[in-house]
């Protein structure tokens, strides 16, 4: 028996469930053993499902379209206190669009819009710190 047939063998019962076997061919015999309970040093592998909840799912499933700030400051929804937002829930957004200020470093920054779509949600309140990448307006698809 070759030094590769014996390899074979010994690659099989270790990925077999046998505890034990032996082979005898010729003048030469082979016992192999495994212990019966997996030792501390043996490799366990466990499956572990943990069911998520339903949000989670939904939000993984359906990924929300969101405008973020493309730098970190003052958010405002209109140029001034006294003028309309730039946007509201229920308006198109088209990309460009204008749909808010971000003031920072004594500068206003007017934001463009870089997706298109109906503005389903602003997530942040007027006047309120933004980080950079914060979410600012979720949008839904225009129909």
């Amino acid at each position: 028996m070759e030094t590769n047939q014996i390899r074979e063998i010994i690659e099989i019962f270790e990925a077999s469930g046998l505890s034990h076997m032996e082979l005898e061919e010729g003048n030469l015999k082979i016992r192999l053993e495994k212990p019966a309970t997996p030792s501390m040093n043996a490799p366990v592998t466990q499956i572990v499902h943990t069911p998520m909840p339903k949000e989670v799912e939904k939000v993984k499933t359906k990924e929300k379209i969101t405008v973020n700030s493309p730098l970190v400051g003052t958010f405002y929804r209109a140029k001034s206190p006294k003028d309309k937002p730039y946007v509201q829930v229920g308006d198109v957004v088209h990309v460009g669009d204008v749909i808010c200020m971000v003031e920072a470093m004594k500068t206003m920054n007017e934001i463009q819009s870089d997706k298109e779509g109906i503005v389903k949600e602003i997530l942040v309140e007027d006047g309120s710190m933004v980080e950079f990448d914060q979410a600012l307006i979720v949008l839904g698809e225009m129909e």
